[in-house]
C-alpha cells in the first residue's frame, strides 16, 4: 500500500493555539498518561497496512485503507472526525470511514462510539475489526496525518492562516481524495470545527450533491464518525507511543512517557521541562507555537538577541568584507563583477519611437 505524502498549508497563531488548548483541557485526563511502546503484535496491524508507525515523521502524510469492491450503483456514507488537535507534542490526526449504505446498520452495529469513552483496548480492537475482509467487503477508511514540524511551520509564518481552516482544509481533501478514487459518496457526517451551520454551507458549496451534516458531538451521534475518530485516534497514538525522533542521537537520551501530549497532563509537563535543552529547545516532536512551549523556552532557555542593523556598531565590519572581492577587466575601472558574455557578443541597440 503506498503511502502518499505532501506538505500542508499555512495555519495558526498563537491566539487560536492558546484556544485549542483551552478547549481541550477539559478531557486532558481521558487519554493515558503513561504509555508504553507498543508490541510487535501490535505494530503489525499498522506495518501490514503500510503505514509509516515507529518511522521519523518530519513530514505529513495522507493514506487510504484497501478499498471496497464497487459497482456504479452503490452508494456511500461517510464520517469525519480528528485526534490531537490540542496537545502540544505529537501529530495531529484526520480522518474519514465511509461504508455502503446497504452495510451502514451492520457497521453500526460493531460497537463504535466516541474514541474518548473508549478504553484503549476497545480502541484497538475495533480498528482492527476494521481491517477484517468481512468488514472490507463493505467499508474503507482514510487519515491525514500533520506533522507537528509542519504545524510549527505553519504556526510561525508571518501570514497567520487559522486552526480551523486548517482542519477544513485537512477535512475537504479527505473527501476530496475519496470522490477520486471512484466512492460514490452521497452522505457526511462531520464533527464540527467552529460554528456548524457556517462549516456545513462551506461544505455544500465545495460539494454540490452530497448531503453533508455538521454537527457538535457527531462522534457520539453518528456511528461512522465515531469510526472515523478510532482510526484517527489509534493512528495518533501508535505513532506517540512507538515516536522515532529526527534527532536520532536523541532517541535513547529522551524518555517517551510524555503523557497525552495535553498541557494539561502532569506526565507531558514533566517531560517538556526534563526535555529541554536550554539552547538547542526541543526536539521536532514539539509544536513550539504552542503557548505552553513558548513559556517553557523564554523562561528555561538561553535568550537569543537578533541585532538590527541600525543597531550595529560602526566598529563591526559587515560581513561582506570577509569575502573576496572579483576584479573587472583591466582598464575598465569596474572593479564589480564582469559582465557577460551574451552582452559581450550582442551589443544593444537603442530604439527611438516618435508618437
Amino acid at each position: 500500500m503506498a503511502v502518499q505524502i505532501s506538505r500542508v498549508r499555512p495555519c495558526d497563531s498563537d491566539d487560536d493555539v492558546s484556544d485549542a488548548e483551552g478547549t481541550h483541557k477539559r478531557v486532558a485526563a481521558a487519554p493515558p498518561s503513561k504509555r508504553v511502546k507498543a508490541t510487535l503484535t501490535d505494530l503489525a496491524v499498522f506495518t501490514s497496512l503500510g503505514l509509516p508507525i515507529g518511522e521519523a515523521q518530519t513530514k505529513s502524510y495522507t493514506f487510504f485503507s484497501p478499498l471496497p469492491l464497487s459497482d456504479t450503483s452503490d452508494e456511500y456514507v461517510l464520517g469525519v472526525d480528528e485526534a490531537g488537535r490540542g496537545p502540544v507534542l505529537g501529530p495531529m490526526v484526520y480522518a474519514t470511514c465511509f461504508c455502503k449504505e446497504s452495510y451502514y446498520d451492520e457497521l453500526s452495529s460493531l460497537g463504535f462510539a466516541d474514541s474518548k469513552q473508549l478504553t484503549e483496548e476497545q480502541r484497538d480492537r475495533l480498528f482492527a475489526r476494521l481491517q477484517q475482509p468481512d468488514v472490507r467487503e463493505g467499508s474503507g477508511w482514510s487519515i491525514r496525518c500533520i506533522s507537528p514540524q509542519d504545524i510549527s511551520l505553519c504556526m510561525l509564518r508571518r501570514n497567520k492562516y487559522n486552526l480551523n481552516a486548517l482542519a477544513h482544509d485537512a477535512t475537504i481533501q479527505l473527501l476530496q481524495d475519496t470522490l477520486a478514487k471512484g466512492i460514490n459518496v452521497r452522505r457526511v457526517f462531520i464533527d464540527t470545527v467552529g460554528p456548524p451551520a457556517t462549516y456545513q454551507k462551506k461544505l455544500e458549496t465545495l460539494f454540490p450533491g452530497i448531503k453533508i451534516t455538521v454537527a457538535k458531538k457527531a462522534d457520539s451521534l453518528f456511528p461512522i464518525v465515531s469510526a472515523a475518530s478510532i482510526c484517527a485516534k489509534v493512528t495518533r497514538d501508535a505513532h506517540l507511543s512507538n515516536w522515532a525522533f529526527a534527532e536520532s542521537k536523541l532517541q535513547d537520551k529522551l524518555s517517551t512517557v510524555y503523557g497525552s501530549g495535553y498541557p494539561g497532563d502532569p506526565n507531558t509537563i514533566k517531560w517538556l521541562r526534563e526535555s529541554l535543552d536550554c539552547v538547542f529547545g526541543y526536539p521536532g516532536i514539539i509544536r513550539f507555537s504552542w503557548s505552553t512551549c513558548v513559556k517553557l523556552l523564554e523562561d528555561k532557555a538561553v535568550p537569543v538577541v537578533w541585532a538590527d542593523d541600525e543597531d550595529v556598531p560602526a566598529s563591526v565590519k559587515p560581513a561582506s568584507n570577509f569575502f573576496a572581492q572579483t576584479q573587472g577587466a583591466k582598464g575598465t575601472g569596474n572593479s564589480g563583477r564582469r559582465r557577460s558574455q551574451f552582452f559581450g557578443h550582442r551589443r544593444p541597440v537603442s530604439l527611438g519611437v516618435t508618437l
